[in-house]
């Protein structure tokens, strides 16, 4: 396994930063400000890094998305504008999710509902 920085925030301090973990990541740390609980944030940057130590246990060929979170089920299924809300769903990020359930609210509001391209994919 190999050591990455992960983005974390602690429940109890707020306190915000990243964490050099394992991979994969565990989804909830120690803070290392006041030791209270701290969940993984799944951030654009996050989704971005490459890892090829990822990419040989994920799906064959997929997305950057697909290789760097091959545990999460159905990832490489649904268009790149849906991962960010599943990934932080799977991980259990509440505020991610959140955030990116009201950016979707606000994008449908002003645009109406997706093609069913922009929301279903397939890419291994």
């Amino acid at each position: 396994m190999s050591r990455m920085l992960f983005d974390y925030r602690c429940t109890g301090c707020a306190w915000e930063g990243e964490v050099y973990a394992q991979t994969p990541a565990p989804p909830r740390q120690d803070c290392p400000a006041c030791g209270a609980e701290a969940r993984r944030r799944y951030t654009t940057a996050g989704l971005a890094r490459s890892g090829s130590s990822l990419a040989a246990i994920a799906p064959a060929g997929g997305s950057i998305d697909c290789r760097q979170n091959a545990d999460v089920p159905g990832l490489c299924h649904v268009a790149p504008e849906a991962r960010r809300g599943l990934i932080a769903h799977h991980r259990g990020d509440v505020d991610t999710y959140q955030a990116e359930k009201k950016r979707q609210t606000r994008k449908f509001e002003q645009n109406g509902p997706p093609r069913a391209d922009k929301v279903f994919a397939h890419t291994h």
